[in-house]
């Protein structure tokens, strides 16, 4: 029979772009759809109620979280999560390839390592770095996780002035500071004091679209559909599936769209919805479950002086000795990282008490942000469904274990501000948080048995040999770093397969 294309692909973010563009450069025909627009306000850029309060550029859906109705802190736009993230591209430890040696206690003994090594995706993690830029300081070592062996492509700038002091204090602190690395272009990067969940006003953050998609729409092989919601696959009598119902969110047009080979890369809420719909729900039971995001912990240390950070990006710190825990903790952690402080309006949003808007700028232009990361546990419980309304719901809570974690890791971050002498420390953890979703993992995990898991090693569904997931849902654990680099080299990975079959 004749195809539309050989595929299409659901959603352009780390995941889908990556591999529309493996496949388009191979000289595939391809399709990517996403039902996000293309976001081109460019005076939105550094306009904190447009991008934070009022979330333009974020999933204009809402969900019903824990019984709540609310949005979230998830892209909504052409290039995904990688149009709005903060850039850390970086690789993780070799041991989160084998959670079971952590997690015993916690985990059932088939989730105790992935069906792939880290040395199986290295090559990938090589290639994606390559593709995207990454931007690194090759003369120190980060310790716990793995490092490119040639190095890294670009060079990153040299630490802001309050960055030096606070290297000292971190290593005052008995850790080992490192400088982050990034997926930025700093040759054209305007230094903004905000970044993350902020429209990049040059395009030199790397995200799929400026880095691929764009690229490749020039040369015909890959064509594009943005405002376009995949509604369900189809499926004959047999049960294969033979097409894709996409819907114009403009006109309401549906269109049926036939292809060799279907990705879903729409994110770890969107392609279980998208199998939900389409009863693509395998022998497992586990489509749309074990949804993790990062718990983790935040400490804000609050200085006598002006930082800088309210003036320009100052996000360039990180250390990872606690990675996988210490004599005296000894429970994996993950990342330890300096943020930007968005601005006074969250400030003001995040506190339990009202706070003039004076004070909340006088804060911002004193005040420094480390985050940790710690791993969330799947645990089948947390999982993203659908009512009977179409209604996507989300059932979340940390497991106990992430919440001591993370009430460790805050109490150690809020040390490092001690030792920059700041006047006043202060810490939070994440299972404080619904809305700041960061790190969404887990919803469709590959593994080899399909009675305890929706992918098989290459990411394909189990019982539907021309479909494959390719996002941040496949990791059966959630890592202790940004999953983005891992989702790109196990969309590389995985496009292998792909082009033999398409």
């Amino acid at each position: 029979m004749g195809y539309d294309f050989d595929a299409i692909i659901i959603g352009s973010g780390a995941g889908g772009g990556t591999v529309a563009f493996a496949l388009a450069s191979a000289g595939k025909r391809v399709l990517l759809v996403e039902r996000g627009s293309r976001f081109s306000d460019r005076t939105a850029y550094q306009d904190e109620r447009r991008m934070l309060i009022n979330k333009e550029a974020f999933d204009d859906r809402n969900f019903n979280v824990n019984g709540q109705q609310t949005r979230l802190h998830i892209s909504g736009i052409l290039g995904g999560g990688t149009s709005l993230y903060g850039g850390v591209l970086i690789r993780p430890s070799r041991y989160d390839f084998h959670p079971g040696k952590y997690y015993d206690k916690w985990l059932p003994r088939h989730l105790w390592d992935w069906p792939i090594t880290y040395d199986d995706l290295a090559p990938y993690y090589d290639k994606a770095e390559q593709l995207f830029q990454v931007s690194g300081d090759n003369t120190t070592q980060i310790p716990n996780v793995e490092t490119p062996t040639h190095g890294y492509p670009c060079d990153v700038p040299a630490l802001a002035p309050i960055n030096q002091h606070l290297e000292q204090a971190i290593d005052s602190a008995g850790f080992t500071p490192f400088h982050l690395p990034f997926g930025i272009d700093f040759n054209r990067c305007l230094r903004c004091p905000s970044c993350p969940g902020f429209y990049c006003p040059n395009d030199a953050r790397a995200s799929t679209t400026v880095r691929l998609v764009d690229t490749l729409l020039e040369n015909g092989n890959l064509q594009l559909k943005t405002l376009t919601e995949a509604d369900q696959l189809l499926t004959n009598a047999q049960g294969k599936v033979t097409g894709v119902e996409l819907r114009d969110r403009q006109t309401g047009n549906i269109e049926k769209l036939t292809a060799k080979v279907y990705i879903l890369s729409a994110g770890a809420i969107g392609s279980p919805v998208i199998l939900l719909k389409s009863g693509l729900t395998g022998r497992s039971d586990q489509v749309g479950r074990n949804y993790m995001f990062h718990c983790g912990a935040l400490a804000a240390g609050f200085f006598a002086g002006e930082t800088g950070g309210a003036d320009s990006l100052i996000k360039q710190l990180g250390f990872t000795d606690l990675y996988l825990g210490n004599p005296d903790f000894p429970h994996k952690l993950g990342l330890a990282q300096t943020v930007p402080v968005p601005g006074p309006l969250s400030i003001q949003a995040e506190l339990p008490f009202p706070l003039p808007t004076a004070v909340a700028r006088f804060l911002l232009k004193r005040m420094l942000v480390i985050t940790g990361l710690v791993e969330d546990l799947p645990q089948s419980e947390n999982r993203v469904e659908l009512g009977k309304n179409g209604e996507i719901r989300l059932t979340h809570r940390f497991h106990p274990y992430d919440v001591y974690r993370s009430k460790y890791y805050m109490r150690q971050l809020r040390t490092v501000f001690r030792q920059a002498r700041a006047v006043f420390t202060y810490g939070v953890t994440g299972d404080k948080d619904e809305v700041h979703t960061s790190h969404q993992a887990g919803t469709t995990r590959f593994g080899t048995d399909p009675h305890t898991s929706v992918l098989d090693p290459d990411c394909r569904l189990h019982d539907h040999d021309n479909v494959f997931v390719v996002d941040g849902g496949f990791m059966p654990n959630s890592l202790g770093v940004s999953p983005a680099l891992t989702i790109m080299a196990n969309a590389l990975r995985v496009s292998e397969v792909i082009k033999e079959v398409c």
